[in-house]
């Protein structure tokens, strides 16, 4: 008995080294070998901005808007779009273009509506509505 003792004693158990070596081998490569992210590098790019004016822009000021009993509309005699557009696209186009102009000449975009009484009242906000997607916001109706 005196001998199974013994045996029981010297056992030491389950070592750890060789496992503990193996881990931080393993952490070693992995560290060496990951590819690191590089951050987005500054890109040196000049964007299109608007371009100062050498001499002033002569504007009117304010743009007229007719809107006929037909469904027509006209701007400063011009007709525009057909008269059953109700997205009136071309005006539209033209009133932000006519905005941006009004902002690079420093003068504030002005419409003036004029409805023929026998005008539709959608036709009418149709017309507002074109305005408000061209960011023009001083609109005035003229009664005559």
């Amino acid at each position: 008995m005196k001998g199974r003792n013994l045996a029981m004693e010297t056992d030491e158990g389950f070592s750890l080294d060789s496992m503990l070596d193996i881990v931080f081998l393993l952490l070693i490569y992995f560290m060496v070998t990951a590819a690191f992210v590089k951050e987005e590098a500054d890109i040196s790019m000049s964007l299109p901005s608007r371009v100062e004016q050498d001499e002033p822009l002569e504007m009117p000021e304010e743009q007229v808007l007719d809107i006929m009993a037909d469904g027509s509309v006209w701007l400063n005699g011009q007709p525009f779009d057909d008269q059953t557009s109700h997205m009136l696209p071309e005006l539209t186009r033209t009133l932000a273009r006519f905005r941006v102009a009004a902002e690079d000449a420093g003068v504030p975009a002005f419409i003036v509506v004029q409805a023929e009484d026998e005008a539709r009242h959608q036709r009418i906000i149709d017309v507002l509505n074109a305005c408000a997607v061209a960011e023009i916001s001083l609109v005035s109706f003229n009664l005559e």
